[in-house]
């Protein structure tokens, strides 16, 4: 347990920190959102969907960041994000 404390702050990388934030923000708006009603409550629905869809990234990053440089890692991790953004505003 205390490998798994050091390695949060000691190497954080890009992943990590927009997974807190996904994590923080969009669990509560997505159980809150789920409190509405009818179709308007699919917009929770599709909240909660997408932050746990972000989980296993968080994992591969935890795996990944013992054996490839943080630094790296975060580049890595930030041309991911960029070609993925740009094949979503495509």
């Amino acid at each position: 347990m205390k490998n798994f404390n050091a390695n949060f702050k000691d190497k954080p990388t890009l992943f990590l920190i927009l997974g807190i934030f996904v994590l923080l923000v969009g669990i509560p708006f997505g159980i809150y959102a789920l409190t509405f009603s009818g179709g308007a409550s699919l917009g929770g629905l599709i909240v909660l969907l997408a932050v746990f869809a972000f989980v296993p990234f968080l994992v591969i990053d935890r795996i990944l960041v013992n054996t490839i440089n943080t630094i790296r890692l975060s580049v890595y991790e930030l041309i991911f994000s960029v070609i993925i953004l740009l094949f979503y505003l495509w």
